[in-house]
């Protein structure tokens, strides 16, 4: 009797670390719930950032995303500096010929937080800055709305 509740025992202990396992999310769960994942790539950037590449069905850049600010390596870090050399580095990587002609600048200001759009003919770049948080989470966004995206599921 004593031996046969403690193999009970240890069959129920050892179902317990079982059931977690089978309530685990996975990608079967996840694409049947939202559909298909973006396709993304995130490249570690020798200055010490993040480029986050998303991409479209046919393989093309749709969005791209960086910091606001370049790091800086410098003691004293100048804000202006730190974003000019990250709009330098976006110059290179999605040069005028890619972009077209500008076709103006926007600015919006909700609170705390400021967007600033310029729209190019094939490209737009979205800059979002929290004025609470100079070194945080400011961003910068580039899109190409001309390249068939993957957009997620309508609710």
């Amino acid at each position: 009797m004593k031996l046969n509740l403690r193999l009970s025992g240890a069959v129920l202990c050892c179902l317990g670390f079982t059931l977690p396992a089978a309530g685990q999310l996975d990608s079967s769960v996840l694409r049947a719930k939202y559909g298909a994942p973006l396709d993304r790539e995130i490249f570690r950037m020798p200055a010490g950032f993040d480029l986050i590449v998303d991409y479209g069905l046919s393989h093309q850049v749709c969005r791209l995303e960086v910091p606001a600010l370049m790091p800086s390596k410098e003691e004293i870090s100048n804000l202006s500096t730190m974003k000019q050399r990250m709009y330098d580095f976006l110059s290179e990587l999605v040069p005028s010929a890619v972009r077209g002609k500008e076709s103006g600048r926007f600015v919006a200001l909700q609170g705390m937080i400021s967007l600033v759009t310029i729209p190019y003919e094939h490209v737009t770049i979205n800059e979002m800055e929290h004025a609470n948080e100079p070194f945080g989470n400011n961003t910068i966004v580039i899109t190409f709305p001309d390249t068939p995206c993957q957009n997620p599921p309508s609710r």
